[in-house]
């Protein structure tokens, strides 16, 4: 009998970790950003009133967050919590286009974002078939 836990199928595939720990960096990048010196995303921001800093550094605790998942699902090889991280992040990036939308139309981040959720789909499909080769 296998070992399960040296069985392949039951791994994150390569190009999906590859693809998870580009995203660990960017967060980490924009929290950052977010946290302490959002001018750099967003010219005309300034943390200068209170509602302003909570905004912006909630945001980049969320964005921590999302990091750590991600962080914690690539380390351990757990497709499946990978896979919930994944579906999460899709939701908030197709989120983020709808408000960007509502509030600035169609910018530069709106097609930024769309990307970004659709590698996240496609990063979402590759864990699926792990998982349902995995049921077998």
């Amino acid at each position: 009998m296998k070992n399960s836990i040296s069985n392949a199928t039951h791994s994150i595939p390569t190009a999906v970790k590859i693809f998870t720990w580009i995203l660990i960096c960017a967060g980490l990048f924009f929290f950052y950003v977010y946290t302490f010196y959002p001018s750099i995303s967003f010219p005309n921001a300034n943390l200068d009133t209170y509602s302003a800093k909570v905004g912006f550094e909630s945001t980049g605790v969320r964005i921590l967050g999302s990091v750590l998942a991600l962080f914690i699902s690539v380390v351990y090889n757990k497709p499946h919590w990978l896979f919930i991280t994944l579906i999460s992040r899709v939701f908030i990036e197709l989120g983020d286009v709808l408000v960007g939308l509502t509030l600035d139309g169609v910018t530069a981040n709106t097609f930024a974002l769309i990307v970004l959720a659709s590698l996240e789909i496609w990063a979402v499909v590759q864990l699926w078939n792990v998982m349902q080769v995995n049921k077998k």
